[in-house]
């Protein structure tokens, strides 16, 4: 990958930045008009996990539940244990009374015998206070993040750092808004764990522009030395993403429906983080630097004395 050492990025820092742009709010469109596809950790609700002897489609198993249920139930299948024949299901339903749950047994009956592998509850005031849990540990996670890098760097750097984790929060819920990926409490791990990625790999990049800044070549523009930092270190960037990447697409392949949400969220997470380290955090730090320094040039206005 020795071309992408040559590649003069900062030279495009406004188009990184439009597209990052744009696609942040597509991404609050899709959370404002759609909304995150909230699983029963969140809601409230029963899910059962269900295995025929015999191969069923999905509308007949849907069919099933909706007729007890109604539409807000969602049917997923699960990938047979040791290649056994017939087939398994995940169903989830909102908060079901005795008689509900009754009544739904025997309307899936009617389409064969089936084992009842598992069943969760999870009430009202658990998914409560789960989602409560879940927004303090994300910004417990965003504040010390913030007092570290500010602290370790200097204020600019935190501030774009930051900036650059809310930009991969905002992408990542985006895009599983748009994908109706379901949110569970495995989300909250998935997330910290994209939070703590993209900040390690932001640090590498601006620890390399504050090295450089303390050993600017004679003449080098602030433009162009940012640019050799990221020069410096995106091959590095790029190597660890993709390897991550690759983990992640062998676990949607072969992991099977139970950790598939749990997989798109981190490779999301991690395809966002990866690109904005490289080109959001260092690009907002360039564009505020230049800022300051024409500011600075600038004539005062004021009359000279005499």
């Amino acid at each position: 990958m020795n071309f992408l050492t040559r590649i003069n990025y900062m030279r495009s820092a406004k188009y990184w930045l439009v597209f990052s742009l744009i696609l942040s709010v597509v991404s609050l469109g899709a959370l404002g008009f759609m909304g995150l596809n909230l699983g029963i950790d969140f809601t409230g609700g029963k899910m059962l996990d269900v295995q025929y002897k015999v191969d069923l489609t999905n509308a007949q198993v849907e069919e099933a539940v909706h007729a007890v249920v109604g539409q807000n139930a969602s049917v997923q299948e699960a990938q047979m244990k040791g290649g056994e024949a017939g087939s398994e299901w995940f169903i989830r339903t909102p908060e079901l009374s005795e008689e509900q749950r009754t009544k739904l047994l025997d309307e899936l009956k009617k389409h064969g015998e089936y084992t009842v592998i598992g069943e969760d509850d999870v009430s009202g005031a658990v998914s409560s206070e789960l989602a409560t849990k879940a927004a303090i540990a994300l910004a417990i996670a965003a504040v010390l993040q913030i007092i570290y890098v500010w602290f370790r760097f200097e204020f600019k750097f935190g501030i774009t750092a930051v900036l650059a984790l809310v930009h991969d929060l905002v992408i990542t819920l985006g895009l599983l808004a748009l994908m109706r990926v379901q949110i569970n409490s495995t989300f909250v791990a998935a997330i910290l764990t994209v939070l703590g990625y993209s900040m390690n790999d932001t640090i590498v990049v601006i620890d390399r522009i504050r090295e450089n800044l303390k050993f600017r070549k004679k003449g080098e523009s602030l433009e162009d030395m940012t640019t050799r930092s990221i020069q410096e270190v995106i091959t590095r960037s790029l190597y660890t993403g993709v390897s991550v990447q690759a983990m992640l697409i062998s676990m949607l392949v072969f992991g099977g429906d139970t950790i598939w949400d749990f997989a798109m969220t981190l490779l999301i997470g991690v395809t966002a983080g990866t690109y904005s380290s490289i080109f959001i955090a260092s690009a907002l730090w360039l564009f505020w630097h230049q800022w300051e320094d024409n500011r600075k040039k600038k004539p005062s206005g004021k009359p000279a004395r005499a």
